[in-house]
């Protein structure tokens, strides 16, 4: 026992030694990726930079042109990191980053060069994209550089170039209502009422600008430059500014279900397409594992007053909750939501097989979810609303049935779930939906039952390393417990005790039967 002993202290110490030494090689790998990142994204701006100097011989202009691109853009990386992570850490996400900059800026460099007017950019087209792929600030971030890169080369490219602040500022002005409008997409022609939106924006912006600096004319005795100074400035910029939103609204709608694919885009319109209850997969859940459907039910009502609660996204927590345990699909009669009083079949199995098939229902329902080509942010839910906690029921049953000392007993490493943990908000708050509605069940329904459980699958949580990455804030998961205190306490309300009809029948037996309408019986009772 004791060799035994000494032999499990040694596993452990070398386990928690590779542990710490894969912590540290992630991290330096992670830098790397970053700085690596960061380098071509230079690189990037100082070819776009080649473009802006064609035909210019000034050393030092170009020098410090140079210079003040490369600073912009660093910084705006790292606070672009910052912001959003997953952008520069994933090779994919990157790839189509850096893409869409370059299409950006090489279609307009080509407009520009047929002398195309500057207002009728495809840059509200690119926040519109930026808008539905990446958090709103980024896109913002990214459309006001890029507006303001653009302002510069059409002045250096065209050969009657606008002034160039009043450019970058009305393309800015448009990338911002591109950005805050597109967020809320339902269906797929509301791009072009978002172009509209930006157009007019553009266009009173030019207007602005126009009365603020009026054009001043070499010849004000010639008639013909007056006429065209008024055509041209009060006129056929702004209408030109409308038709620039106008395009780019007509790019986005015809391109929507493309832009959903590539960039993973989870529009409103295609969240709502995923509640439909008539979906394969939701059909099949809910024939095949009637219990886990009515668990998922209860989940996602938690789940989406939760994420209304911190001012989460409430659609994808929806869908989420609604997938997240599709798996169960292939045994459901091994979970026991579905085992009705019948005996267990777990009864009959080692702990350790029933672990490998409750945790097949996590690589089961990623591989269904793909096959029916579900947004990749609800593939991702499916692993992370158990993140990498234990199965604890079957591990508490393994160490029972080691009967050795709590030291020596099986490791909870061996019970825990893969992961990953949860990295983005909606996941978190699923991870808790899902343990607090199953323990739910089991209580006495009162206010303060399902505080306690609230309060205490949150610390748990956090004890155990789970919501590390998720961005979830204590003041949030304050938010969390009471939004499910109240939900809780909502969904298993209190009812009226109606009395047993039985024994009322029993107790209307033995009483006479009611007197008839001008009896003797009714003149009795009334003269008594």
């Amino acid at each position: 026992m004791a060799r035994k002993r000494k032999k499990r202290r040694i596993d452990e110490f070398l386990r928690s030694r590779q542990q710490g030494q894969e912590v540290v090689l992630k991290e330096s790998a992670r830098r790397a990726n970053l700085i690596f990142r960061i380098v071509v994204t230079v690189l990037l701006v100082l070819l776009l930079l080649l473009l802006l100097n064609i035909g210019k011989k000034d050393l030092l202009e170009q020098v410090g042109l140079a210079g003040i691109l490369a600073m912009v853009t660093v910084l705006g990386v790292l606070v672009i990191n910052h912001i959003e992570p997953a952008l520069f850490q994933s090779t994919a996400k990157f790839n189509q980053f850096v893409l869409l900059i370059a299409l950006t800026v090489s279609l307009s460099w080509g407009m520009f060069v047929i002398n195309w007017p500057p207002f009728i950019l495809p840059l509200p087209a690119l926040a519109m994209i930026a808008g539905l792929a990446y958090r709103p600030m980024v896109a913002m971030l990214l459309c006001g550089g890029i507006a303001s890169y653009l302002a510069l080369l059409q002045n250096n490219t065209l050969a009657h170039p606008v002034d160039t602040f009043y450019l970058a500022v009305s393309l800015s002005l448009g990338a911002v209502v591109s950005v805050l409008g597109v967020r809320q997409v339902r269906k797929q022609s509301q791009p072009v009422l978002v172009g509209l939106k930006v157009g007019l924006v553009q266009a009173l912006a030019v207007l602005c600008f126009k009365a603020i600096s009026p054009p001043v004319l070499p010849d004000p005795d010639l008639a013909s430059k007056a006429i065209f100074s008024i055509w041209s400035g009060w006129l056929l910029d702004p209408g030109l500014a409308l038709a620039g939103g106008l395009v780019s609204g007509g790019i986005v709608t015809s391109l929507l279900p493309q832009i959903e694919m590539v960039f993973g885009v989870l529009t409103e319109r295609r969240l709502l397409d995923l509640v439909d209850p008539s979906n394969t997969l939701l059909r099949l859940l809910r024939e095949r594992a009637p219990g886990t459907f009515q668990h998922t039910l209860g989940v996602q009502q938690l789940a989406r007053d939760a994420t209304e609660a911190i001012g989460g996204n409430v659609l994808l927590a929806d869908v989420g909750a609604y997938y997240h345990d599709v798996g169960k699909i292939y045994k459901p009669e091994y979970f026991a939501e579905n085992m009705g009083k019948d005996k267990s079949i777990h009864d009959q199995l080692r702990p350790s097989m029933s672990k490998l098939i409750i945790m097949s229902h996590v690589k089961e329902g990623m591989i269904l979810a793909r096959e029916e080509k579900l947004p990749q942010p609800i593939i991702d839910m499916i692993p992370m609303h158990h993140g990498t906690t234990v199965v604890e029921f079957f591990y508490h049953k393994a160490r029972q049935e080691d009967g050795e000392e709590e030291e020596n007993s099986t490791e909870d490493t061996e019970y825990r779930y893969p992961g990953p943990k949860p990295t983005f908000p909606e996941a978190g708050i699923l991870m808790l939906a899902d343990a607090v509605e199953a323990i739910a069940k089991s209580v006495e329904p009162t206010p303060a039952k399902f505080r306690e459980i609230a309060r205490d699958v949150i610390r748990k949580r956090i004890f155990d390393g789970q919501l590390d990455d998720c961005r979830l804030t204590m003041a949030d998961l304050y938010r969390i417990e009471q939004s499910f205190e109240t939900t809780l306490t909502n969904m298993y309300h209190g009812r009226v005790e109606y009395p047993d009809t039985e024994v009322m029948e029993k107790e209307e037996e033995g009483k006479p039967p009611p007197a008839a309408p001008g009896s003797d019986a009714e003149a009795k009772l009334g003269a008594s």
